[in-house]
């Protein structure tokens, strides 16, 4: 795209529409750091219908399955939360449930590699970020930490002149624990369950959808899987691929 399709003002409001945009999926992901699931949507997304979050195991699509997969993260929390409270009563046994949730549980996600590209219309936006990151979770093992790589990308959409998500398409290629293999997606097996842990196999999060295999995680064996697309310079959305459910043009 060259410069001289825009003056002066107009480049500037370009550069500020891909700070805001970059901004804003910096927020996405330290939301869910900040277990925000419960205003994530009414902060972050946009109002339409058809917002979609896909997911190596397929996509939620639709403002009601995006909903539904946050409510069971936020319901997710509360539980670990408990099973927490339970094995280390003496720390916790006092705490209510305001102060114990989210208890447990960290997660760090950086986001690197920004490609981002504002449409022309200036309407939409799209974004591209690899994700590196060190979560620890509650499983029926206990407290488990597992490094996580993978490429989140964004559709974005101006509404009453503020940027919100459209579309998300978070793929990983690294679930594996910590000190453990990269290639071996099922080191997990290798810690032993924990009684006292148990009340985490009735602990369960929403399931897309839309399922479909949209990404396998790496093994040595895992045949070579490209990237999803990453944004190039376009006029309007029409004349883009998305990162929506409606197609898997982004994964071609």
């Amino acid at each position: 795209m060259s410069f001289l399709k825009f003056n002066t003002e107009q480049l500037v409001g370009r550069f500020e529409d891909r700070r805001d945009v970059k901004n804003l999926a910096g927020k996405y992901v330290m939301s869910l750091l900040l277990k925000k699931e419960p205003t994530m949507l009414a902060d972050l997304w946009s109002g339409r219908e058809d917002i979609s979050l896909g997911m190596n195991s397929g996509y939620y699509a639709g403002r009601t399955a995006v909903e539904g997969y946050y409510a069971s993260i936020d319901a997710a929390t509360r539980q670990k939360a408990q099973v927490v409270k339970s094995v280390f009563p003496e720390d916790l046994g006092e705490y209510s449930d305001e102060k114990l949730y989210g208890r447990g549980p960290m997660e760090i996600r950086s986001l690197d590699n920004a490609i981002i590209e504002v449409a022309d219309d200036g309407a939409t936006a799209k974004g591209f970020f690899y994700v590196f990151g060190l979560v620890t979770d509650i499983t029926t093992r206990g407290p488990i930490s597992n490094w996580v790589l993978g490429s989140i990308c964004f559709d974005f959409i101006r509404e009453n002149d503020q940027w919100k998500i459209w579309h998300v398409l978070y793929l990983e290629d690294i679930d594996t624990p910590a000190g453990k293999k990269w290639g071996n997606p099922d080191a997990i097996q290798e810690f032993p369950e924990m009684p006292e842990f148990a009340a985490m196999k009735d602990v369960k999060l929403a399931q897309p959808n839309v399922p479909m295999n949209l990404r396998a995680l790496y093994t040595g064996s895992r045949p070579f899987a490209k990237l999803p697309k990453v944004p190039e310079p376009y006029d309007t959305f029409e004349h883009t691929f998305s990162y929506g459910a409606e197609s898997q043009e982004a994964l071609r």
